[in-house]
Parts: structure tokens; sequence; C-alpha cells
């Protein structure tokens, strides 16, 4: 028992070691995939808006409204009164008391698909509908639209290459455990060989274990990233919008794949290496 013991012991720096290595890299992952889910809810919530000459009736603009949210492009298109527009004016009633009538005009607000949200496509449209000539004005925060997607794209390429060169870290590291544990059991392996073990029996249960111990830990990186995702979402939800569960799911997945691949391929150049050496070599 006390055998058994200790080899699952000497696996514990490897497994511990595979963990973290899983972890930074599935939370690059998130942070990637976070970014795109950012860049569609900026995109989303990007706002054109339509101000109506006063002579044209609310009829006519509620036309306006339902034929705008019949275009497929179009999330929501929503009717905002003269009345409505003085809640959210900042002189409100106070104003309107000034003055002695409602400046506000009646509007239309309208919400995009973040697919739609480019600048040229929003510029096409505001001048079409500026022909309308019961359109007064159509106004859209085109500072916005114009750097949203030079922005999150050079956020994109800077995590990408982070996760490229985590994924080449990982597989060095995870090699290196792996490789390292190997060392420590070299005579092992070459005291089987010398009482007539062959190479195959002596490598499916060492690649076994390293599977084994690539899988755990994954499974126990997946579970830090979910409880990780779960504490940020709760905490800054604002800045963590990624709600696309097949994609967390996907994610998680690929950790554990990788976990998998890794640990099993680097096994088994591993005990390949040590296989191959003259027992005057491992000394």
């Amino acid at each position: 028992m006390s055998r058994f013991y200790k080899r699952r012991i000497s696996y514990l720096p490897t497994f511990f070691s595979i963990s973290l290595v899983l972890f930074l890299a599935g939370l690059l992952g998130y942070f990637i995939m976070n970014a795109n889910a950012m860049k569609g809810s900026i995109k989303e919530n990007v706002e054109l808006s339509l101000y109506f000459n006063d002579n044209i009736s609310e009829a006519d603009i509620l036309k306006t409204r339902d034929k705008l949210q019949a275009e497929p492009y179009v999330k929501k298109a929503d009717y905002i009164s003269k009345e409505q527009g003085v809640k959210t004016w900042p002189l409100g009633a106070e104003g309107i008391k000034l003055l002695g009538f409602n400046p506000i005009p009646n509007s239309i607000d309208v919400h995009f698909n973040s697919g739609f949200v480019v600048f040229d496509s929003l510029k096409t449209l505001k001048t079409a509908l500026e022909k309308n000539p019961g359109i007064r004005d159509v106004q859209f925060d085109e500072d916005v639209v114009e750097n949203i997607d030079k922005y999150v794209q050079t956020a994109s390429i800077i995590l990408i290459s982070l996760a490229l060169m985590m994924g080449l870290v990982s597989i060095a590291l995870i090699n290196s455990a792996i490789r390292l544990n190997m060392y420590s059991r070299r005579f092992l392996i070459k005291s089987m060989q010398l009482v007539g073990a062959t190479k195959n029996f002596i490598r499916g249960p060492i690649i076994n274990t390293g599977i084994i111990t690539g899988l755990c830990s994954a499974a126990f990186a997946a579970a830090l990233l979910t409880a990780f995702i779960y504490f940020i979402k709760h905490k800054f939800g604002f800045l963590f919008m990624l709600d696309n569960y097949i994609q967390i799911g996907a994610l998680l997945l690929g950790m554990l794949v990788m976990g998998i691949l890794i640990t099993g391929l680097s096994s088994y150049f591993a005990i390949n290496k040590y296989l191959k050496l003259k027992l005057d070599d491992l000394f």
C-alpha cells in the first residue's frame, strides 16, 4: 500500500503543474471569447436616432418604425414621443415652462444586430433616411462606430498572440513535468527491461497513467476556471458579457482534450527515450 501511495504522490507535482498551465490557458481563451462578446454587446447598444418634423403625424412615424423593425438587420426600433423625450431632457418640465413650448421632437431610436454595425453601413442608411422629407435629422455616434472595430481588432490580435505563446509555453512546461517524472523512474524502467519486459508492456501503463493524470489535471483546471468565471460574472458582470454556454462548454472540453493529448504524447516520447538508453547512460 505504501508503494501505491508513493507512486500516486510522485505524480502530484506533475498534476498541479499541468492544472496551473491549463487553467491559465483556459483563462486566456475565455478572455478572447469575452472580447468578441463585448464587441457584439457594444455594437448592439449603438443607437441611430431619427428626429421628425412636428407636422408629421404619430401614425406616419409608427409606420416608419414598423418598416424599420421589419428589416433583418434591425434588432429593435422604439418610438419616443415628445412627452417621453421630456423625461430624459436635462431641463425637463422646467425647461418647457421657461420656453413656453416643448422643443423635443418625436423620434425613433434604432438598435441593430451587431453584424450590421459598420461605419459604412450606418452612414449609407443615414444618408437614405435623411432623404425622407418628414425626418428632420438622423444621428449616431460616428466616432464610436468608426473606432470600435479597430480597438477590438487590436485587442484580439494581442490576446491571440498571447494565446499562441501560452500554448507553446504550456506544451513545453507540461512536457518538462512529464520528462522529469520519467527521469525519476528511469532505473525502474530499465530494471523491467532487463528482466525481459517488452517495450509495449512497460510503455502501456506509463502512458495510461500520464493520460489519466492529464485528464484529472484538466478536469481540476476546468473546475477552477468555472468557479472563476462564476465569480467575475457576479462581481464584474458589466465587463464580462459572455453568456454563450455552448462556447464556454467548448472551451472546457478543449482544456480536457489538450490535457489528454499533451500528457499522452509527452509520456510516449519520454518513455521511449529511456527505453532506448543503455544502462550506463542512466547515470
